[in-house]
């Protein structure tokens, strides 16, 4: 075959394979840890550099400083980011509530402050009602 027509057909099929993915739409994800949280938002610290996430509803009691989290880029465009999920804490204290009926955690906290100097409290007392 002719270099020509050889260059031609990659040439085609590079076209092709262009238009076909600036009409593909998917999402991409990373980690990161959140630096800080100012409802609706919170800012999270990727490997290189802070960005601004919306953090849904039904995470706003769950996530919190120095979380680790999910981001999804939903347009695949650096435009609009949203926390997915968190996958841990780099906090050392955990409280989570145990439902032995359900033999899963179902609700809490990643620590539990001291008011008055911000560290981890010992002092929790639970109440039932």
């Amino acid at each position: 075959m002719d270099t020509t027509v050889q260059d031609s057909l990659l040439q085609a099929i590079d076209i092709m394979v262009s238009d076909s993915l600036k009409k593909a739409t998917f999402t991409s994800s990373s980690i990161g840890k959140v630096i800080s949280v100012t409802l609706p938002n919170c800012t999270v610290a990727l490997t290189n550099n802070e960005i601004t996430c919306i953090l849904p509803e039904h995470l706003h009691d769950w996530v919190q400083k120095d979380d680790i989290v999910i981001i999804q880029d939903l347009y695949n465009d650096n435009t609009k980011k949203v926390v997915v999920g968190k996958t841990g804490s780099t906090r050392p204290v955990s409280f989570v509530m145990f439902d032995e009926a359900l033999g899963r955690g179902v609700s809490g906290v990643d620590d539990t402050e001291d008011s008055d100097t911000g560290k981890a409290s010992d002092d929790v007392i639970l109440e039932l009602e």
